[in-house]
């Protein structure tokens, strides 16, 4: 665990810097974080083991599973902001946190229902309860089905996301517009005018509501948890609210894509030095051809020999020999 840690800032560069925790709260959350990051494996075990049981009979995926661990700064700010928000502490947002390790499934719409019915059965056959059901598929900015479990004797805790391929697929396209209302974003904006603040929140809303269009509500979803309506869209919101969150929301989707094509950049470098250290390992001409790759072997293959050695080949060939194989490895056709 870590003992020893600094005091924490957000990002001046994201605008993030008014967000802050002290040396002893940064420590708590970073602990938390530290526990939630040694749970990831067996619980990534888990939930691929319930898609795993399902796709055949109810389509079902496992999706975003490389964010399956909630990020530490990502982490931070959400403790630094539910301390100056709510005056909640780093105590009780560690104890109470539960998407550090967070999980989506998703159904087809007419397999919605009997999916998520199997995904609790086996849930709690390995010892799961639920302890937290919110049902939005009623309301009209975020649908789908939120549920946190807890493990009786371990305590391990996780979120698991139950959504159609359609709510899944437009809550990604509000992902940022969901992060600049949560960050406390809309109310720095508006400094002390409350009413231009709500407003901003009124327009992200709203700007939700309407990718939402695509989505089909699955039959039976009602069975399940407590069924919440957050929101209540105001159609008049001023145009002006709505083109300052625009341009936010385009400012983040862009800030997010360029840190996603940084964090690919070293993963392909990687790739390209493994394929160049790989041909020059084939190239090692000591080596038996047949440890050599296919396309490497193609070209050796096809190099044209000497004249002298093509002399020397065709002066052997007195008999015709019955057709056979170049040694190419199977056709690609």
């Amino acid at each position: 665990m870590s003992s020893e840690v600094g005091a924490w800032q957000g990002s001046a560069e994201a605008e993030e810097d008014h967000l802050k925790l002290t040396a002893e709260e940064n420590r708590i959350i970073t602990n938390r974080w530290e526990q939630a990051k040694a749970s990831r494996g067996r619980l990534d075990g888990v939930v691929e083991g319930i898609q795993q049981n399902t796709a055949e009979s109810h389509g079902s995926r496992v999706v975003g599973l490389e964010h399956s661990l909630k990020g530490l700064d990502s982490f931070r700010r959400k403790a630094a902001v539910a301390r100056k928000a709510d005056n909640v502490s780093a105590e009780e947002t560690a104890e109470y946190v539960d998407d550090l390790n967070r999980y989506t499934l998703t159904f087809e719409t007419d397999k919605y229902a009997e999916g998520v019915k199997e995904s609790y059965a086996q849930l709690r056959e390995q010892g799961y309860e639920p302890v937290s059901e919110i049902n939005t598929w009623d309301d009209p900015v975020y649908k789908g089905l939120n549920t946190s479990w807890r493990h009786s004797e371990t305590k391990e805790h996780f979120e698991l996301q139950f959504h159609t391929p359609e709510s899944y697929q437009a809550k990604s396209e509000n992902h940022e517009l969901y992060e600049l209302t949560r960050s406390g974003k809309f109310k720095e904006l508006a400094g002390k005018d409350e009413g231009l603040a709500k407003q901003y929140k009124q327009a992200a809303d709203l700007l939700q509501s309407e990718r939402n269009k695509i989505i089909r509500i699955p039959s039976g979803h009602e069975e399940f948890g407590e069924r919440v309506i957050r929101a209540e869209l105001n159609p008049n919101v001023s145009r002006e609210a709505v083109r300052v969150v625009q341009e936010k929301e385009a400012g983040l989707k862009a800030k997010h894509a360029a840190e996603a094509a940084a964090r690919a950049q070293p993963r392909a470098q990687a790739q390209s030095q493994a394929r160049l250290q790989a041909d020059a390992s084939a190239l090692d001409m000591g080596s038996p051809l047949r440890t050599q790759s296919p396309e490497l072997r193609n070209r050796l293959d096809t190099k044209t020999l000497p004249r002298q050695a093509r002399q020397d080949s065709e002066a052997v060939r007195e008999e015709p020999l019955p057709a056979r194989s170049r040694g190419r490895g199977p056709s690609l056709g």
